[in-house]
């Protein structure tokens, strides 16, 4: 807690204000400690409300108390002109449970239509001088976009089919929040920049702000997203998070979304004090399974590649070379420079999986590898889990099918459009920019040209830039990941690109993973990968009782361990010395 001493005050902000009248707001404890709290001027009110919010979350933790049924939900939208969409019986559910919350968390799967509930929500609750302001990722601009003309009749009362306006760092903030318009979207790095405007149009007017994949603040005070979000909690007069994947590394990442959610409530504290998420939660959210979605489950597929020499021996000498450095880590505690360094090994050794050609490139420039392993890995050229992956998309190709590759990185993305030039590729990474989908350089061009040429087979992308806000599923029912990293969230929205509501009830979706092979002294990064995924999906499904977490979860400890053990620790230490050419050269020959 931030506080700065005065000689007659303390100041601190009113989140932690709110923090201090929960911990120390009883009479009998004030009077115990010899003291008494007396709001003064607009605290008094707003200390009533925080109460009466107080009393209501805690009395909703375990039974929420629903005060609008389906029927009058349905007469009420009708009436405000919310008629060209039906909800769907578990959205209606979920915005049964949602209205009976002063703020609400929707933590349910991708397709299931949390951006139709939200707004919804946001039709029902609005007054006439409200505001709504959605923050969300950049992709997620076009469902927001289209969802009022999916939703609202033209025409519609007191003017309900307003669009969003896209706030724009091109334009003046501050001018466009006092357009007249009530409705806006806005990017998380765009609001971090405008956080003054932002605090300012928040707190001169009725703001519903919504946290469109909530999960983006999950850093809480450690990041500039969260510390603004934390500190303007208390502006807005409703409050909604939205993610599919609201724990995505650990149960932590909850407790930043919580406390801007429920400022002074308590229930972050709860969290990092080590309490189980899903006794914090308790009926404080909503989440849409796929199985209530009606989808088919999606069936996964594990393949082991082995290593060509030159690759194994340069991914054994990183790895020993990874393994002092993340010993170090571990025995001093710490996060420093060796963790950075340790940071960047796993990203080596996880690029070196998948790509060890382009990786030598930059590990060349640290003069720590024998030129004899460079040449023996360059002259190998394209690794055996690319090859693989290219002839399993030809195969599905021959048959008629699309496919998305998933891989983390970009140079490999480019590996992997070269070597299948053949099947016009298109691509997804972080530097292809939005625009019109007339655009075929832009992410909604090469969408569009992926949906709609029949000779483009392949979408090659990365996970991290098209993961969220897109949708395959409608001609993509096949999913290859090249490699993975350790941020189930990737993994998880990926799948639901091609795995989403609208599938018919006999469409297969597929998912292929590959994995390099690799000797059991030196263990396999993507095994390890594997590993850790399953343990985060596992956590995410404790939390929230998904039983169809409790399947992914299953498929990724139940495949076989991508272990060769043929191969011995003496084996690699010869393979190592002759490719650097320190063999002994007196030893007998087979």
């Amino acid at each position: 807690m931030d506080a700065s001493v005065e000689p007659l005050s303390i100041n601190v902000s009113w989140p932690d204000a709110l923090t201090l009248i929960r911990e120390f707001g009883t009479k009998a404890f004030q009077t115990s400690l010899g003291f008494r709290f007396v709001p003064q001027g607009e605290a008094v009110e707003r200390i009533r409300e925080f109460s009466d919010g107080f009393r209501k979350a805690r009395a909703s933790q375990g039974a929420l108390k629903k005060e609008i049924d389906r029927e009058e939900i349905q007469r009420r939208l009708s009436a405000a002109g919310f008629t060209r969409r039906t909800l769907k019986d578990f959205q209606f559910r979920d915005l049964e449970n949602l209205l009976a919350l002063p703020n609400g968390a929707n933590f349910s799967v991708p397709g299931a239509g949390k951006t139709t509930v939200t707004f919804a929500l946001h039709v029902l609750t609005r007054s006439p001088d409200s505001h709504i302001i959605i923050i969300s990722p950049k992709s997620a601009f076009p469902a927001w976009r289209a969802v009022v003309e999916e939703c609202m009749e033209p025409g519609a009362p007191n003017g309900g089919d307003e669009p969003f306006k896209v706030l724009d760092s091109r334009f003046d903030i501050d001018k466009e929040l006092r357009s007249g318009s009530t409705r806006f979207l806005i990017s998380y790095d765009l609001a971090v920049r405008q956080q003054s405007v932002l605090t300012a149009y928040m707190a001169r007017n009725s703001v519903h702000l919504v946290l469109d994949e909530s999960h983006r603040m999950k850093a809480g005070l450690a990041s500039q997203r969260g510390a603004f979000l934390l500190s303007a909690a208390t502006l807005p007069v409703r409050r909604d998070i939205l993610s599919g994947t609201p724990m995505p590394q650990a149960a932590s990442d909850l407790a930043s979304q919580l406390g801007f959610l429920w400022p002074g409530h308590g229930y972050d504290l709860s969290i990092q004090r080590g309490q189980a998420p899903r006794d914090v939660l308790g009926n404080l959210y909503v989440r849409t399974t796929k199985t209530e979605l009606g989808l088919p489950p999606a069936e996964r597929h594990f393949y082991d590649v082995e290593m060509a020499p030159g690759q194994l021996a340069l991914y054994s000498v990183v790895r020993s070379e990874a393994l002092r450095q993340f010993t170090k880590v571990v025995s001093s505690g710490r996060i420093g420079q060796e963790f950075i360094k340790a940071r960047k090994s796993v990203m080596r050794l996880l690029q070196l999986s998948v790509n060890p050609s382009l990786a030598v490139t930059g590990m060349s420039n640290d003069g720590n590898i024998s030129s004899g392993i460079v040449d023996q890995v360059l002259e190998e050229g394209t690794s055996a889990k690319i090859l693989a992956v290219a002839d399993h998309a030809r195969r599905l190709a021959s048959e008629g099918y699309k496919t998305v590759i998933w891989t983390i990185f970009t140079d490999t993305i480019r590996e992997l459009v070269t070597t299948l030039a053949d099947l016009n590729p298109v691509f997804i990474h972080g530097g292809v920019q939005t625009g019109e989908e007339t655009d075929p350089d832009t992410r909604e061009g090469k969408l569009a040209r992926f949906h709609n040429d029949p000779r483009c087979f392949v979408l090659v992308a990365n996970p991290a830039a098209a993961g969220e806000g897109i949708s395959l599923h409608t001609v993509c029912h096949n999913a290859i990941y090249a490699d993975r990293s350790y941020v189930s969230t990737h993994y998880l929205q990926s799948i639901d690109r091609i795995h989403r509501l609208g599938l018919p009830a006999d469409q297969e979706t597929h998912i292929h993973i590959y994995r390099t092979r690799a000797p059991a002294q030196v263990g396999s990064i993507d095994l390890s990968v594997s590993r850790r995924l399953a343990q985060k999906i596992r956590g995410l499904e404790q939390t929230l009782g998904d039983p169809d977490l409790h399947l992914l979860a299953y498929d990724e400890e139940n495949a076989d361990d991508p272990i060769d053990y043929s191969v011995e620790l003496q084996d690699l230490v010869d393979l190592v010395a002759e490719l650097e050419g320190n063999a002994d050269s007196t030893s007998e020959e087979a």
